[in-house]
């Protein structure tokens, strides 16, 4: 099985990159063929020029449809795998390679192909899915739902509008989906995509090694982003309903509301930004892990990754990090946005005794589901599944 990857990194290095360059690099050391083709968005500067030109070649780039042509001409790929095509790469490529008859399969990291500030939420309304029917949404242009700028979106609205008409996105042998909920989402889109389109499959995390609970100390932890749809606002009002010791660790928008919070409470502790390998150990000396998103989320790696510690979540009951817990089986849940909510779904964690069937039910869950050699399973049936239909397609009748 040879696999040719088509990647496109933003300007700022963002979750889809890490998820790319794990995936590529699990499968070449499972002994797989592996080729990239990547791209950058350098030459969006943001300017009326720069947004003039990317407009165009974001239609139709010829020079990344060259790119993919030598790509396949040198490689001569069973399957590729797309991860992003915003905005140098363009959807253009995919009319490359299916003129070559092969099959391909995209990852959707995001709801970018049906809402174009990609989250189906904007600052004033969480969740929002005015857009997820609409064949040329105008909302989201008229929000500036896309870098606060109506005429970036009403360019990137063009051209998944555009290629929506086309019937560009229904070529797509295989759309992967991270969980469920997403999967249902985009079949209620206006992609109208075939269910046997659209499958589900997560990504995965290292294994970063189970903590039981004798390793445990007595603090909550959240990490990540410092925004509005985290909840970090629900988190800090929780705060202020009692002493439960809190950690939060990130960055983002609302960090100086954080520090504020932090110097008033004296059971709120802020450490600020940290790499991976720390935030993990963190991770697995927490007594539970805090999720408090009022938005519908994806996979969120950091909840992958308290599952390959053994830690126990805290979350807010949005529809989807409520499937990933199994509904409560494997966390507590809150109400979303509800402080009062959140203050006692702490209380009733802290108070009851944390046991080892507890943490390992959690480990297990990881080993399951979220393991790189569970997943990669899954991805190489996918792609086993297109090539072998590709070829029925083929087959002189």
């Amino acid at each position: 099985m040879r696999i040719l990857f088509i990647h496109n990194y933003y300007q700022q290095r963002g979750g889809e990159d890490v998820i790319f360059e794990q995936e590529v690099d699990a499968l070449r050391q499972a002994g797989l063929p592996v080729e990239t083709v990547t791209f950058t968005n350098e030459g969006f500067d943001g300017s009326l020029l720069g947004n003039l030109s990317g407009a165009i070649r974001s239609l139709h780039h010829s020079g990344s449809a060259r790119r993919v042509n030598e790509a396949l001409d040198r490689f001569k790929p069973d399957v590729v795998h797309i991860h992003n095509l915003f905005y140098t790469a363009s959807p253009g490529v995919i009319d490359t390679i299916k003129k070559r008859g092969i099959p391909i399969v995209m990852t959707l990291h995001n709801y970018r192909l049906v809402c174009v500030g990609g989250m189906l939420m904007r600052p004033t309304e969480v969740p929002c899915e005015r857009c997820l029917t609409q064949t040329l949404p105008l909302d989201g242009i008229r929000f500036g739902c896309f870098r606060d700028s109506k005429v970036q979106s009403a360019q990137l609205t063009a051209i998944t509008g555009l290629h929506k008409l086309m019937g560009t996105w229904q070529r797509i042998d295989r759309f992967i989906n991270l969980t469920e909920f997403g999967r249902k989402k985009i079949l209620q889109s206006s992609l109208k995509l075939r269910p046997e389109q659209v499958v589900v499959k997560p990504n995965f995390v290292p294994d970063l090694g189970y903590s039981g609970p004798e390793h445990r100390e007595d603090f909550f932890l959240y990490v990540g982003r410092l925004s509005p749809e985290k909840g970090i606002q629900t988190l800090i009002d929780a705060a202020r309903l009692g002493t439960h010791p809190i950690r939060i660790v990130g960055d983002g928008p609302l960090r100086p509301l954080v520090e504020q919070a932090a110097a008033e409470l004296p059971h709120l502790q802020y450490i600020g930004k940290l790499p991976r390998e720390e935030a993990a150990e963190q991770l697995k000396r927490c007594r539970a892990f805090v999720i408090t998103s009022i938005c519908y989320e994806g996979l969120p790696t950091t909840m992958l990754e308290a599952f390959a510690t053994g830690t126990p979540i805290v979350t807010s009951d949005v529809e989807n990090l409520l499937t990933i817990i199994r509904h409560g089986k494997l966390g507590t849940a809150f109400k979303a946005g509800d402080a009062q909510s959140l203050h006692e779904a702490l209380t009733q964690t802290r108070q009851q005794p944390l046991t080892t069937a507890q943490t390992e039910l959690l480990y297990h869950e990881f080993q399951e589901r979220y393991a790189a050699d569970r997943v990669l399973d899954q991805v190489l049936s996918i792609y086993e599944s297109v090539v072998k239909e590709n070829t029925f397609a083929q087959r002189p009748a």
